[in-house]
């Protein structure tokens, strides 16, 4: 069973040690804020699916919900989407695709050799397009206290249907 103490702590280095300087500070010039602390912060997660917000070039504010995962021994070939943050009688509650208002989804797997491969789509044509076909992939469910559940979703698949971008950090780079 999941620790999500440990993993949000684990996830939150990752970000801390690879995203932050390589991708937050070198793409947005340090304009950002992450949602971190606070009622605000709180309210931002846990309601609008929201952990960084960059002010982009033209001075808009750009919402982005971050996923950093890590299956150890796992080909990664699929994006988990969470569709039930909670499945437990009497605690239901909706996930991030549900109740997601983020403008970009970056979602980054972890791999062995510390470093992330990065998938950064528009959120809102991601929803839309997974919401018309959720039945077509595999539920998976997660042997955790809550016992989230959702969607396995082929990588290629959400490309061919999503705009995206993708590369790759380290924290080699980071420190270069």
């Amino acid at each position: 069973m999941n620790d999500f103490r440990s993993d949000d702590a684990w996830q939150r280095d990752l970000r801390d040690r690879i995203l932050v300087p390589q991708f937050y500070q070198r793409r947005t010039n340090g304009r950002f804020v992450m949602m971190d602390k606070g009622r605000l912060a709180t309210f931002m997660q846990r309601r609008a699916a929201v952990d960084t917000i960059a002010q982009a070039n033209n001075g808009e504010a750009v919402s982005i919900e971050e996923k950093i995962v890590r299956w150890p021994g796992y080909a990664y070939n699929a994006f988990c989407l969470e569709t039930k943050s909670c499945t437990v009688p009497g605690h239901e509650s909706d996930g991030w695709m549900v109740y997601g208002k983020a403008d970009y989804l970056l979602y980054c797997f972890h791999q062995a050799d510390d470093s992330l491969d990065c998938h950064m789509m528009k959120f809102q044509p991601l929803k839309e397009w997974f919401w018309q076909r959720e039945h077509t992939w595999p539920v998976f469910q997660m042997a955790t206290k809550n016992r989230t559940r959702g969607r396995k979703v082929p990588i290629s698949e959400a490309h061919a249907a999503v705009p995206f971008i993708r590369f790759q950090l380290s924290e080699a780079e980071a420190a270069a």
